[in-house]
């Protein structure tokens, strides 16, 4: 039934979003020297801050945004996907069209179409 579908649907963008926004924030702690090299050269020092501190603060972004769309609360889940959204859209206008701005742009329309079902 439709109802069943819209579940399925719900429960499989949220599994996914979840799984990859975990995923990688907890890998910025676990393997920091890869991610590193990813992060753009003008974060360095921006407000005082380090790229390695820079890595962390988004890391933990990332694990908050995936534990948000777990949140029994409705209004929390709906903020967790407007958070993701914004930042695969700062993720994209930075590393331009390729690869990586290609999966982001795919996990940014998942991340809409999950708010639209909450």
């Amino acid at each position: 039934t439709a109802m069943n579908n819209h579940k399925y649907a719900h429960g499989l963008l949220t599994a996914a979003l979840v799984l990859v926004f975990l995923y990688f924030g907890i890998d910025k702690f676990l393997h920091p020297t890869i991610w590193l090299g990813f992060m753009p050269l003008w974060m360095d020092n921006l407000l005082g801050i380090g790229i390695d501190t820079w890595l962390g603060i988004i890391g933990s972004m990332e694990i908050l945004f995936g534990l948000f769309l777990l949140f029994p609360i409705k209004k929390v889940r709906q903020i967790g996907c407007i958070l993701i959204a914004l930042h695969l859209i700062g993720i994209v206008t930075i590393v331009g069209w390729n690869d990586i701005g290609v999966r982001d742009t795919g996990l940014l329309l998942a991340a809409l179409a999950l708010l639209f079902l909450e």
